[in-house]
């Protein structure tokens, strides 16, 4: 475990002079990745899977995202800012043109709508899984690519679920590689040299360390921006925006530098991603408890007859993200409105889609399994005797998970001890009982700690 805080090595980091020791985040982590040693929240870094439970649940404030500064964009020549629709919603009422020029107000060079995108990928998807049911290639059901900390938390809790994941790239990927590629060729100048920032409602890693005075734009993917991060500065942009005396002009270059369908608000909210699709047999799922529950139903057998799962670890979907400005309620209002503006037609024609499917263009080593490559946690598996010691502690203890420990419950703080990772004293309810730390060691390393404990009742 760590607490040093380096943003460019997890998704979240914590200032530990605001942190209290409240274990509130603590009890909220999906994966258990965070304890309260000596009053202070320390974090493995490598079982973060970044779903933002932490940020919301501390009063303190000591929990932030990773996150680049807009000063450090404005040292590179070509800065891109890559924007999901979720961006709009936190602005009822402002049309997303408004919104991209914002952005170009602020520096950004050029401001791309990734609806176009979600467009290239529902194509792809509905063509793959009608090959899919005469192939059998990926088992049903497809599990969706689209929410990155399902993806991680596939990885980190129900890695035999890996095969099914949908196998198309996802359209942020497909986002980041195809501006590249011709903006790169717009300008005659290497891929290196454009940078590109995902603006975007939930934590990602690639955020900048402050200890780095130079960002590195050739490092392969673009920086993360949270949308909280870059709300005020944007707002104060896109008002100046709106009162121009000046006409708005077609500033945009390329098809994907303009928004001009409201199907893209669609998949901010939970469902729009099945709905957009149009897959019969098809389920949708908010909220990260509920994922867990799903995956853990589909991991006994169960959904084999559904051929396609939207996943969302936020509640009412990326609307809801931890990183967004507004309300999600008030978000989803928003995004209903705009879809009423600017209609549903396609930002793509389909004839032009199919022949790079054909060509497998859409299958590339960012996707499917290889989505989720970058988590890679993996607890050392333990012993048949270490696992009776956890049992014969957890006997002993007979609490009820109050976390006091600085453990989410009491079974994760009986593994650190076997693990040597924390000490027995921590527990308030073995000091309460009058059971040193000394002696609660020597019963679970006794012969008869496989059995019920008799001596402590």
């Amino acid at each position: 475990m760590s607490d040093d805080g380096h943003e460019s090595e997890c998704y979240v980091c914590f200032d530990t002079e605001r942190c209290n020791g409240c274990t509130r985040c603590v009890r909220r982590c999906p994966t258990k990745a965070l304890r309260v040693r000596h009053g202070k929240v320390v974090q493995r870094r490598d079982a973060c899977i970044g779903c933002g439970n932490c940020l919301r649940a501390c009063p303190q404030g000591a929990v932030r995202a990773a996150s680049i500064e807009l000063a450090f964009l404005k040292q590179s020549p070509i800065s891109v800012a890559l924007v999901t629709p979720v961006l709009y919603t936190q602005f009822p009422g402002v049309l997303p043109r408004d919104i991209l020029q914002g952005l170009k107000r602020l520096g950004f060079t050029h401001a791309v709508d990734m609806s176009y995108f979600f467009d290239t990928f529902q194509c792809a998807t509905k063509e793959f899984v009608q090959e899919n049911r005469t192939t059998g290639k990926v088992p049903w059901p497809l599990l969706s690519p689209i929410c990155p900390v399902v993806l991680r938390l596939i990885k980190s809790r129900f890695p035999q679920l890996i095969p099914h994941i949908h196998p198309i790239e996802r359209p942020v990927a497909m986002m980041a590689d195809e501006v590249t590629r011709i903006l790169s060729q717009h300008y005659g100048v290497d891929e290196g040299e454009i940078s590109l920032c995902y603006i975007n409602p939930c934590p990602t890693k690639k955020g900048i360390d402050p200890k780095i005075s130079e960002p590195h734009f050739t490092n392969g993917g673009p920086y993360a921006m949270g949308i909280r991060d870059i709300y005020t500065q944007l707002a104060r942009e896109v008002s100046h925006v709106r009162t121009s005396e000046s006409l708005p002009g077609a500033s945009a270059g390329y098809a994907f530098e303009q928004c001009t369908s409201g199907e893209g608000f669609i998949w901010g909210m939970s469902g729009g991603e099945t709905r957009v699709c149009n897959i019969e047999k098809s389920l949708s799922v908010s909220g990260l408890d509920e994922t867990v529950r799903m995956l853990e139903k589909i991991e006994m057998g169960l959904f084999r007859e559904i051929e396609y799962l939207e996943f969302r670890a936020c509640t009412e979907g990326c609307i809801g993200g931890a990183l967004t400005a507004i309300d999600k309620y008030l978000a989803k209002s928003a995004s209903q409105q705009m879809v009423r503006i600017l209609g549903t037609g396609r930002c793509t024609n389909p004839d032009h889609i199919l022949p790079l499917f054909d060509k497998s263009w859409f299958f590339s080593e960012a996707s499917g399994c290889a989505s989720v490559t970058d988590h890679v946690y993996t607890p050392r598996p333990l012993t048949i005797d270490e696992m009776m010691k956890i049992d014969a502690l957890v006997h002993l203890i007979n609490g009820q998970d109050c976390a006091a420990c600085g453990a989410p419950d009491c079974r994760t703080f009986a593994e650190d001890v076997v693990r040597g990772e924390a000490s027995v004293d921590a527990c308030l309810i073995l000091r309460a009982k009058g059971i040193t730390g000394e002696k609660a060691m020597d019963y679970i390393n006794s012969k008869e700690c496989g059995h019920a404990c008799q001596g402590f009742s």
